[in-house]
């Protein structure tokens, strides 16, 4: 395995040097202060292209009636797709993929983020504790439903906002209900840090499409319908390093949508939130991704996921696909939910 991982980072080397306008990697402590962020050059036609996807690419109406419930590419996950992701399984190792839920304020964890946990009165018999936590954020991994983000007054599938969303019941149509009976499905790793041979991708670049197609070559797997990619950037092994931080994420860029809308995952994951952050050039357009995978394409997110452990794992066993399995809380109107994801090798 040792002389194959030589090859495969001489390779990964090789194949992102090409890359247009690569990514830019910083090992553990190095590295000067990063510049002001400038927007790439082909901002324009993305944003361009952008405006276009945001028809060509909807989905609505596909796997239900417009204005009706839709489970979006979840319908991909047939009975067929769980039994051959289970048949992955080869060794019995059992990995989490959610980190501590925050308990203090950091650079990443607003007030509001910290996970409140009271212990009630203690007795000789036991005690009892409450939580609260608003899960949407930098820190607790989770998931998004079709009604945390809307666009122009409609949710996913053409679903109205009007009427549907009230602070009395949540959501009627597009809650986290939809994925109460929890979400079993291949994952499948993509090891940014492994691609480059170093320890984590600055938080300040963009993960390209090229990026994710130069992983597939060098691994040999990639994503299909149904499947959920894991995208690694090292976030907690630098936060464990550096400390915590905010402002940027090297999420996924707007040049990775049309490879989203031919895959069709059923969920994108990331170790950090799945938009790329700084944005120059996108000024006034909120979380482009968020936007074009929960709204336009009904492909749901699972993010702020630590993968430290399943990246050592996948890494010692060389095998980057895998079940993965996790559940809501199923909140009746929630438009998401704290998730603890277990993948199974």
């Amino acid at each position: 395995m040792r002389n194959h991982w030589a090859s495969v980072t001489m390779c990964a080397g090789l194949v992102v040097a090409g890359l247009a306008g690569g990514i830019e990697m910083r090992a553990r402590g190095q590295g000067a202060p990063a510049p002001q962020p400038v927007a790439p050059p082909d901002t324009a036609a993305l944003r361009a292209q952008y405006d276009r996807w945001r028809t060509e690419f909807k989905t609505w109406g596909k796997w239900a009636p417009l204005g009706q419930e839709s489970k979006g590419t979840t319908n991909l996950i047939t009975p067929e797709k769980v039994a051959s992701a289970m048949k992955l399984v080869k060794h019995g190792i059992v990995v989490s993929l959610a980190h501590a839920e925050p308990q203090t304020v950091a650079a990443d964890v607003g007030a509001a983020g910290i996970f409140h946990r009271v212990t009630n009165a203690i007795t000789d018999g036991g005690t009892t504790d409450n939580y609260q936590v608003s899960y949407h954020g930098q820190t607790v991994a989770h998931i998004d439903t079709w009604c945390h983000f809307f666009e122009n007054g409609q949710m996913y599938n053409g679903v109205p906002v009007k009427d549907n969303v009230t602070n009395e019941n949540g959501c009627s149509k597009g809650s986290v209900m939809n994925w109460k009976g929890g979400v079993t499905t291949r994952a499948v790793l993509y090891d940014m840090a492994q691609l480059k041979a170093a320890d984590w991708v600055d938080p300040s670049v963009q993960i390209k499409r090229a990026d994710l197609e130069a992983w597939e070559r060098v691994s040999g797997v990639k994503i299909g319908p149904g499947d959920i990619p894991l995208l690694y950037t090292g976030r907690w092994k630098r936060r464990a390093a550096l400390g915590p931080w905010t402002g940027q994420v090297a999420g996924y860029y707007p040049d990775t949508i049309p490879w989203m809308h031919e895959r069709l995952p059923a969920f994108i994951g990331h170790d950090f939130n799945i938009d790329w952050n700084p944005r120059p050039g996108w000024e006034g357009m909120r979380n482009p991704i968020h936007i074009a995978v929960l709204n336009w394409m009904g492909i749901n997110i699972v993010e702020c996921l630590d993968l430290e452990e399943l990246v050592t794992t996948a890494r010692r066993l060389n095998q980057y696909e895998f079940p993965i399995s996790f559940a809501p809380l199923p909140v009746e109107g929630g438009t998401g939910s704290p998730v603890n994801p277990l993948v199974t090798f």
